[in-house]
Parts: C-alpha cells; sequence; structure tokens
C-alpha cells in the first residue's frame, strides 16, 4: 500500500506542476491542493507500517476524500467551460485544461481508494491478529 500512496502522492504534485505550467499564475488552487495533498500522501506512504492503524485509516480516507474535492471541482469547472464556450470567452482554452486535469485527479483518486481497500481487507484477512 505504500508504494501506490507515493505514486499518488507524485502523481497529485505533478498534477499541480502541469497546472501551473499550462494554466499560469491562477492556477494557484490546483498547484496547492494537488502540492500538499500529494505531499501528505507521501509522507503517509512512506511512513506507513501494517501496525500503524492511524496511518492505515489515513491511507484511506485521503483518495477518497479527495475523488469528492475534485468531482466536486471538476463539476464546477464544467459549468464554467460551458459558459465560456457559449460566449467564446478567451478564458476558454485555460478552464478546458483545468477540467481535463481536474477530471483525471478525481478517476484517480477514486481508483486509488479502490485499491487502498482492496488491500486493506487483504491484510485484515490475511492477518487475523491484526487488531
Amino acid at each position: 500500500m505504500n508504494s501506490i500512496l507515493i505514486f499518488y502522492g507524485l502523481f497529485l504534485i505533478s498534477c499541480g506542476l502541469v497546472s501551473l505550467i499550462f494554466i499560469g499564475k491562477t492556477a494557484k488552487t490546483a498547484l496547492l491542493s494537488g502540492g500538499s495533498t500529494g505531499v501528505i500522501s507521501l509522507i503517509v506512504g512512506y511512513n506507513y507500517s501494517l501496525n500503524n492503524i492511524p496511518l492505515v485509516i489515513i491511507a484511506i480516507v485521503i483518495p477518497l476524500f479527495l475523488f469528492f474535492i475534485f468531482a466536486w471541482r471538476t463539476s464546477k469547472t464544467l459549468f464554467k467551460l460551458i459558459e465560456l464556450i457559449t460566449i467564446n470567452s478567451a478564458e476558454t482554452k485555460p478552464k478546458a485544461i483545468a477540467f481535463l486535469i481536474i477530471s483525471l485527479m478525481a478517476i484517480v483518486s477514486i481508483f486509488t481508494f479502490a485499491i487502498q481497500i482492496i488491500a486493506y481487507i487483504k491484510i485484515v484477512y490475511s492477518n487475523e491478529d491484526f487488531f
């Protein structure tokens, strides 16, 4: 599970940086949310151990929480993008890029959550004295 979280953390940080490169300074939220949660995922993934129940719970909760955040931001960005397309605004391209990046972050978050749950169930059932 720790390698999954380390990959996930690097992915989130990368998405924040890509947003900054393609969208510019207006992508502060993407950089902050991707960077900070990516660092938290890296720390949890690096320090993860099978006997540390709080880290197991954090490892499961992080991607689920982020899925809801990114899904909400994806829908918000999509509605703004549709509005901009109808008026043919110059902001359309940056919003389209933001929509794609945030959507990708939401999809990877839900898959990471599913993998964490499956790994947790395998650990619990293979190690009866886990709790």
